[in-house]
């Protein structure tokens, strides 16, 4: 992608300012998964308890970027949000995520977010 420089900022061609976020979503993982808000996320798939994928509403130019994520509800502590590379690894067009307590047990948790960055 070529740069557009616009006084301080770095913009690539697709207007995204160099070291935002390519894409982020806050999503409900409990029952009928639902997004709450997001940017360059067109859906969220349920693939069983604990287990999502966050599909890219346009592509990445490469499947090596950075994900962040965090997860939990009401009382809930202790849970680990992970991108399980040796199962599915991370594509151009989605991510998948799981969701565990600290001890390795999946679980829907009923607030979900994600942040990617790169893979440009």
């Amino acid at each position: 992608m070529s740069s557009v420089i616009r006084g301080s900022d770095n913009f690539d061609s697709e207007g995204i300012v160099e070291g935002t976020a390519t894409a982020w979503v806050n999503f409900n993982g409990t029952g009928t998964v639902a997004i709450r808000d997001s940017y360059n996320v067109s859906s969220i798939t349920d693939n069983g308890v604990g287990v999502y994928t966050v599909n890219f509403a346009t592509l990445m130019g490469n499947a090596n970027y950075s994900v962040g994520g965090m997860g939990g509800g009401a009382d809930i502590n202790q849970i680990n949000v992970s991108q399980p590379i040796s199962t599915v690894a991370p594509t151009t067009s989605s991510v998948r995520l799981s969701v565990t307590y600290v001890n390795g047990t999946l679980w829907d948790t009923p607030t979900l977010h994600a942040q990617i960055f790169g893979g440009k």
